[in-house]
């Protein structure tokens, strides 16, 4: 068994106890230099192990904490004390703050002169920034409540008045220091008996939210009360609404006129929140559409137009809620047998005053007996329109509708600065082929061509016409003079697909077509006429050169 001396074993312990103490702990010579410092304190300045040996502590305090520091080491050092506490700050090795609060001693030698200094340093940077927090947080909400312009104040819990901000000191009419620590039933008497006493005391009682409205006489205002209950007592929170009293009352009366109106009209009226939800509909619903008012209370129309109408009723309905406006608008909704009824609905917005609210009012009656005649006649005009339109041979575009659709796609190209291509086609000695087979078969012959040209162009706004006897034209908005020559190819080949067997006095075996074409594009200076003077010019020259071909001017 080894014995160890006292003094070892002392020196142990405390190496032990430096060693391990949860907190940061160095020794530091007489000229300020660190000797030694434990883990912790390491780790709370972000060094790795024996990086503060050889350090001064001057180089890892804050520039604003180090005289005071240097005070307590020279105090020390004078004997005038034995040990200093103080919260100081640190500069750790990444350049941020630490903030401890440091306790430092004197060690003397057996000969009692000051051997060095022991620094015990406990981190309190949490502590201290949760603490700066609270006070900031403290002071932007003190800024708030002084500046709202709503009342605000607060109670214990013997109703005395612990704080008032500005707006409650100048409806009360007293300074700050005439209400702290007052009893309010004191200073205001007449308080007591309201709806503001019963409120008070029911907050504290049952711990819960209270809110209410008083009128308040010797103010001659109507206020809204918030009233919290806290550890500490009561918050209350005064909103004064005298206005919005009086527009209630004024939308109360208003209410109570159109509702007078609508309960007597033959027309549907109906009113409807922001997302369109019926809020109120008149007794008219149930004649109209055999629905009682409480079946589309909360329900959406959308429930009941008829598809192909709900997106022109979106669009409609958007152009309402921009506040363009009242709009008309006619469509088809389902009846609860499910027949549908062509309605027409008047629509506008009303603005609640003093309010952001909105109310979308709809006034609608059923005109059914009146769309049906206007549909037989919109029928009527499009048959004339296709008979005025369509060639009645060949069922292509005619030459009137030609030279409408000529005249749009130039002045569209214009506009826009898109080229447009004009075609013109006739069917190679077409006169020999009539003189042989007879009126008839040209008339076949006529109505085959067209409509292989027809199906020849792919795009909707692609148009072919009968310009007239054998004469065709080819309208081709948007398409390049290169396009245009695939697309010419393409109507050569379908006619050539045909087949048809020509007169042999054409010396041809088959029926073929010619075709000229010129191209407008954004850099010309060509007008319309001289374009089609162009395309006029190059389907003759594709005749001279052969027929059964296309050129292009």
């Amino acid at each position: 068994m080894t014995l160890i001396s006292k003094p070892n074993r002392e020196a142990d312990l405390f190496t032990s106890a430096f060693h391990y103490a949860s907190i940061g702990m160095a020794l530091v010579d007489l000229d300020g230099r660190i000797m030694v410092a434990n883990p912790s304190a390491h780790a709370m300045l972000g060094y790795e192990d024996s990086e503060l040996s050889g350090l001064t502590y001057g180089e890892i305090t804050h520039p604003d904490d180090l005289e005071e520091d240097d005070r307590y080491v020279k105090q020390l050092l004078d004997g005038v004390i034995d040990t200093f506490q103080m919260q100081k700050r640190y500069i750790t090795k990444s350049g941020g703050i630490a903030t401890a609060l440091l306790s430092v001693s004197m060690v003397y030698d057996e000969q009692d002169k000051p051997r060095h200094f022991i620094s015990q340093m406990m981190d309190i940077t949490e502590k201290t920034k949760a603490v700066s927090e609270v006070k900031q947080l403290t002071k932007r909400i003190s800024t708030i409540l002084e500046s709202i312009s709503d009342v605000f104040f607060s109670l214990d819990h013997q109703f005395r008045f612990i704080y008032t901000n500005t707006a409650a000191q100048q409806m009360f009419n007293r300074s700050e220091d005439e209400l702290i620590n007052q009893f309010i039933w004191d200073i205001f008497p007449w308080l007591t008996g309201t709806i503001s006493y019963n409120e008070y005391k029911l907050a504290l009682e049952l711990h819960e939210s209270r809110c209410y409205e008083q009128f308040i006489p010797k103010l001659n205002n109507w206020y809204e009360a918030n009233v919290y209950p806290s550890d500490f007592g009561l918050s209350v929170h005064f909103r004064q609404i005298t206005e919005k009293k009086r527009i209630a009352d004024k939308l109360l009366e208003s209410e109570k006129s159109f509702r007078l109106l609508a309960e007597n009209s033959s027309d549907m009226i109906s009113k409807h929140d922001h997302e369109g939800m019926f809020t109120y509909v008149s007794p008219a619903c149930y004649s109209l559409l055999g629905y009682r008012d409480d079946e589309l209370i909360g329900r959406s129309p959308f429930d009941f137009y008829h598809p192909d109408d709900i997106q022109r009723i979106k669009d409609h309905q958007e152009l309402v809620f921009q506040q363009i406006g009242d709009y008309a608008i006619t469509y088809r909704i389902k009846r609860k047998d499910g027949d549908y009824r062509w309605f027409e609905t008047t629509t506008s917005i009303v603005f609640h005053e003093g309010s952001r609210l909105q109310t979308l009012v709809a006034v609608s009656r059923d005109i059914t007996p009146r769309k049906e005649i206007e549909l037989k006649l919109l029928e009527q005009y499009q048959l004339l329109h296709t008979l005025s339109h369509v060639d009645e041979l060949t069922n292509i575009a005619n030459r009137r509708s030609f030279d409408e659709t000529w005249n749009n796609e130039w002045e569209e190209a214009q506009r826009h600065h898109m080229p447009i291509t004009l075609m013109l086609g006739d069917i190679d000695n077409f006169k020999a082929y009539n003189d042989n087979f007879g009126h008839q078969k040209g008339d076949d012959c006529l109505r085959q061509i067209a409509a292989a040209m027809r199906s020849a162009l792919k795009r909707p706004l692609d148009i072919v016409a009968r310009y007239g006897g054998e004469e065709f034209g080819i309208i081709l908005p948007q398409t390049s003079e290169l396009r245009a020559a695939t697309i010419a190819e393409a109507l050569l080949e379908a006619i050539r697909k045909l087949g048809i067997p020509h007169a042999e006095a054409s010396g041809c075996e088959t029926v073929t077509i010619s075709l000229g074409s010129a191209t407008w594009n954004p850099d010309s200076s060509a007008t319309q006429d001289e374009l089609f003077t162009l395309a006029d010019k190059a389907l003759y020259q594709a005749k001279r050169e052969g027929k059964d071909r296309y050129i292009s001017k």
